[in-house]
């Protein structure tokens, strides 16, 4: 089983990177948290991910994928997903669109609504991570890690903020470059009251 790859930085989608290895380009799944941060390096650059390798099955046939995470412990912490009931790999890496503190955090809290602005996290599978998970994760919480993730600003404010935020994920937009967006129009544009005004606001941006 592959645990580990290091290679040139290729192609970035939302969902996956290239990593070049001797001539071979080895396409890896990352969490959309991951995705955005290696957005920010160069081509070429050299990165090294931690990986988790799986047989995706349909039907007959069985494609072997690769999923990378930044650090063992976001590694740890996507296994520790695959624990709770009917939440497969797929739907697991997916869901890590903020910092690993801030999601275990709200695992051990029982913050719910938290959970469910997470992509492909709806009421009950909340539910469930809160259920199969808490009081297990405690370890991936690092108040250092949360408060150095948290963009300038702090957190939203008001109904209205939350909710233009949770459109702007249903729109593909990752948690983070959401709430960046959403706090940026609040000091340029303080007049802006209603969640309609603030999502049509950020694409004229």
């Amino acid at each position: 089983m592959i645990r580990r790859i290091r290679g040139e930085l290729g192609e970035i989608t939302p969902e996956t990177v290239e990593v070049c290895v001797g001539g071979l380009a080895y396409e890896v799944v990352v969490p959309p948290a991951a995705a955005g941060n290696l957005r920010e390096r160069e081509p070429g650059t050299e990165i090294e991910l931690y990986t988790f390798q799986f047989m995706q099955i349909d039907g007959v046939r069985g494609t072997p994928v690769l999923m990378g995470f930044e650090t063992p412990a976001q590694r740890d912490f996507f296994e520790r997903l695959l624990e709770v009931p009917r939440f497969g790999p797929r739907s697991a890496i997916r869901s890590i669109s903020i910092p690993v503190a801030t999601y275990a955090k709200a695992i051990e809290i029982g913050d719910t609504k938290m959970l469910r602005s997470l992509p492909g996290v709806g009421a009950q599978k909340a539910k469930d991570i809160v259920a199969t998970l808490q009081g297990k994760v405690g370890r991936f919480i690092d108040v250092a890690e949360v408060e150095a993730a948290r963009p300038p600003g702090g957190l939203p404010e008001s109904d209205a903020e939350e909710q233009a935020l949770l459109v702007l994920e249903q729109l593909g937009m990752t948690r983070a470059d959401a709430l960046r967006a959403v706090l940026h129009l609040r000091e340029a544009q303080p007049d802006l009251k209603t969640a309609d005004q603030i999502v049509k606001a950020v694409f004229r941006r």
